[in-house]
């Protein structure tokens, strides 16, 4: 049963936050109990509880209303159930599948992949990729690091990818069962787009330099195997965005995005379904989908609405509204299919109307960002870089309604299952109980 609860409720969740930076040990481990103190239950109703990929199951960073029935008469500093800390940094975001949570850390020469228990906290197993190149290694810039892009997860398997171009399939307990590489050498940033599956496949979209060199491409593998089931080129120059699935008008549509076109293919064979032409400069925020509209926004272009369907270039048939404005470079929209927010790294939050792209407002945070929005219930949440927590009223008009120190970097964007938030930050991954049963 869904639950509907005040969205000062719900901020006070993350008023709760307060984490120590720590130095923790680099040794490599492959089961560590790295936490002390009382064992944690997950309420039964949310054992199941899946937060898959990127931004939630389908991308939209919007977690479900029925995690959230936080009373406030339960005192803040009992929803901090634990706090777990990672041998190596990384700015990719929690997956949850069960009762387990993945994320990965790299550093210059190691690259790991990481297994927690979100009923203990232990830190079950850790698994080394590893270091060997087929090719020329890419270069990564400092703000990217060597672990920003979100995996996913299914049922049988743990999918993980890094700037180095290696790819590796674990089982969940930690067990290899198959690896590629890409050579990423034409990344001038460092690969930073996250992974999706759809019906057993695992797409990866790997942009590269301009679209003159013919270096971008996506490629769909079978996600038991890590065998190439299809393969298309890409007449875009490069990015780090993720992908999205979509059903609309009886086909699934994969929404692509990066300068210049938005493309959507058919997922299962890569075929192009339609093409627009709307973004430019170096493209990073993600699209969503919402309200029968696709969103994509970019710094240097514009916020546009896109009807999907179609065939061909349909830049001229498709497109219902865009507007320019302070637009993000790194953090993707959020859409409730009646308002579209966006974030500036600068700190700017921008409401639009849904319906025909009309400003609601335009607020400065005065705080940086690079972790995208998230929308729990009636409240927006926003992490900044010096782990800043912010919490927005979802309305037509700006109401902060909290504000809090995390206490470390925060560059990825939070997971929402087992009426939990989880949320990783530089050196810890750690979670919040917003439903008041102690977790």
């Amino acid at each position: 049963m869904s639950v509907s609860i005040g969205s000062r409720q719900i901020a006070c969740a993350v008023s709760c936050l307060a984490l120590l930076a720590a130095v923790v040990s680099c040794r490599p481990q492959t089961a560590a109990n790295v936490t002390t103190g009382e064992s944690l239950q997950i309420p039964p109703e949310y054992q199941h509880d899946t937060w898959p990929r990127f931004r939630g199951p389908d991308g939209s960073g919007i977690a479900p209303l029925d995690h959230w029935n936080a009373p406030t008469d339960v005192p803040l500093e009992q929803r901090v159930l634990w706090r777990t800390p990672l041998p190596l940094p990384g700015s990719n975001s929690p997956l949850v599948w069960g009762g387990r949570i993945f994320v990965t850390g790299a550093d210059g020469n190691r690259r790991e992949v990481y297994c927690i228990d979100a009923q203990s906290a232990e830190r079950v197993w850790t698994y080394g990729v590893a270091p060997d190149y087929d090719g020329p290694a890419p270069r990564i810039h400092g703000m990217t690091g060597y672990a920003p892009a979100t995996g996913t997860v299914d049922a049988e398997r743990v999918y993980s990818i890094f700037p180095t171009g290696h790819l590796v399939a674990l089982d969940h307990t930690g067990n290899h069962v198959w690896e590629r590489w890409f050579d990423m050498s034409e990344d001038i940033y460092g690969h930073a787009g996250s992974l999706l599956l759809y019906d057993g496949l695992l797409i990866v979209q790997i942009d590269l330099g301009k679209p003159d060199i013919g270096r971008s491409h996506m490629v769909a593998v079978d996600a038991a195997t890590g065998e190439t089931v299809w393969e298309v080129s890409r007449p875009v120059q490069g990015s780090w965005t993720t992908p999205i699935v979509i059903e609309t008008g009886g086909r699934t549509e994969l929404i692509t995005s990066a300068k210049p076109w938005v493309i959507a293919y058919d997922a299962a064979t890569g075929d192009e379904y339609w093409r627009v032409r709307c973004i430019e400069g170096d493209s990073a925020p993600s699209p969503v989908y919402a309200g029968g509209h696709v969103y994509v926004a970019n710094i240097y272009a514009e916020l546009t609405a896109i009807r999907p369907g179609g065939s061909g270039d349909v830049t001229d048939t498709h497109v219902s509204w865009s507007v320019r404005g302070s637009l993000p470079d790194i953090c993707s929209p959020l859409s409730n299919g009646e308002l579209v927010w966006v974030l500036s790294t600068g700190g700017i939050l921008s409401c639009f109307d849904a319906d025909d792209g009309a400003l609601v407002y335009r607020e400065n945070l005065e705080v940086r960002f690079r972790s995208s929005p998230s929308l729990v219930g009636g409240a927006l949440y926003l992490f900044g870089e010096r782990g800043e927590a912010l919490t927005v009223d979802a309305g037509r008009e700006y109401s902060l309604l909290s504000r809090t120190e995390v206490g470390e970097p925060i560059y990825s964007c939070p997971a929402f299952a087992h009426g939990r938030m989880y949320i990783r930050g530089e050196r810890h991954v750690f979670a919040v109980d917003v439903t008041g049963t102690g977790g």
